[in-house]
């Protein structure tokens, strides 16, 4: 403990000895935007306002307040910390001097849990979370109301008090809706044109031994997800040939509402997908349908060449155009006929990649894309 007192002492000595008056304004604002997580909450409010991010919104706000508890009525109260300019007169504060103890940073805390939240469920736009959190933590050694030591045990409380809770809620957020989903025996209608429903008789006769396992196979090796799980949509999309077209999707009753939000989107904008039909038009052939540049969700079926199941076995996955967005592993490219459009590095009508609108729909609904993988690229591949 007096090897780290020791260092401690030593950073709030040089940062004193290069204070200046752009320094102690620069993070003024930046230790009073911290007071109390008030930037953090009213981040967390904004987010509640709009139904997309509301989620997140409630899984910061009790980040914020179970990181506030645990710190004042436990942590503080049991180590009872001396703040540096109560320790030692010579570390002196410019600023309103804090009550309380000093470990640990509650600003730091607070920061660090909002900006793991905001990393996990935002990434690019959670690093500007990230960068605020910094400078809101470093501002408390800056101006000697807490030590270094108080500071990066705040934010390693924050970022793990962030993990669990955002892991807890979603246990309970996905198990609540889904629960309700199972509750769903009627089409509902999302829009004009784009409705769910509980897979219909005729349908899912016709999955059988297809896109699902017999019910022998069932039998002998199980499966993983059941019929109630999953809804029948109907979407409308613009075709190549510049027509209407009403499409056919099977997918995990999760994701229902959001695709055909999605498709609804894609329509509006009028862009273009060649077909949407149910993969058993092609006896469950993947290779077929992606030849076929057939647009398809739910097939109970392994990876390529793997025994893992895909996502799409689990109605979580969607591929789109798959002809000029192939799948390539391992010097694979899948469908083998979309060889032509491997190299993204050239322009073509159809390709997906980060400027293209669908790419750009899908993400802001939260779907992940196999074309950031590293040792594998999947173009047409969303995922959740």
């Amino acid at each position: 403990m007096e090897t780290i007192l020791n260092i401690d002492n030593s950073v709030l000595d040089f940062l004193i000895s290069i204070r200046t008056e752009f320094l102690n304004d620069f993070f003024a604002f930046f230790s009073h935007i911290g007071s109390g997580g008030i930037i953090w909450i009213a981040v967390s409010l904004i987010l509640l306002f709009f139904r997309r991010t509301r989620k997140v919104g409630f899984i910061l706000l009790f980040s914020l307040g179970i990181t506030a508890l645990i710190n004042n009525l436990v942590i503080k109260v049991i180590v009872d910390r001396a703040r540096p300019f109560i320790a030692n007169d010579a570390l002196k504060t410019i600023i309103s001097k804090p009550s309380g103890a000093s470990f640990p940073s509650g600003h730091a805390s607070s920061s660090f849990a909002a900006a793991a939240v905001l990393l996990k469920y935002f990434r690019k736009n959670g690093l500007f979370g990230l960068v605020a959190a910094m400078l809101i933590a470093f501002s408390r050694i800056y101006f000697c109301v807490h030590y270094p030591s108080d500071v990066i045990a705040g934010a390693v409380e924050g970022v793990l008090i962030a993990l669990i809770i955002s892991f807890a809620f979603e246990k309970i957020y996905d198990k609540i809706r889904f629960s309700r989903l199972l509750k769903v025996n009627k089409k509902i209608t999302v829009s004009h044109g784009f409705t769910y429903e509980p897979i219909p008789d005729k349908i899912w006769n016709n999955m059988q031994g297809k896109s699902y396992p017999d019910s022998e196979t069932v039998k002998s090796k199980g499966c993983k997800i059941s019929r109630n799980e999953l809804f029948y949509l109907n979407v409308l999309y613009f075709g190549f040939d510049n027509e209407t077209k009403v499409g056919e999707i099977i997918c995990n009753r999760k994701i229902a509402k959001d695709l055909c939000r999605i498709f609804k989107k894609l329509f509006e904008r009028k862009y273009m997908i060649e077909k949407i039909r149910l993969i058993d038009n092609y006896g469950a052939d993947d290779e077929k349908s992606m030849t076929d540049n057939n647009s398809s969700c739910f097939c109970y079926r392994n990876i390529a060449h793997t025994d893992i199941l895909s996502k799409h076995s689990y109605g979580l996955a969607v591929d789109i155009n798959p002809l000029y967005n192939p799948y390539i592993a391992n010097g694979r490219i899948m469908p083998a006929a979309g060889e032509p459009y491997a190299d993204r590095s050239r322009s073509f009508s159809h390709k997906i990649d980060k400027k293209d609108y669908c790419y750009k729909v899908f993400k802001s609904f939260g779907f992940e894309w196999g074309g950031d993988w590293i040792k594998e690229k999947d173009y047409q591949h969303f995922y959740r």
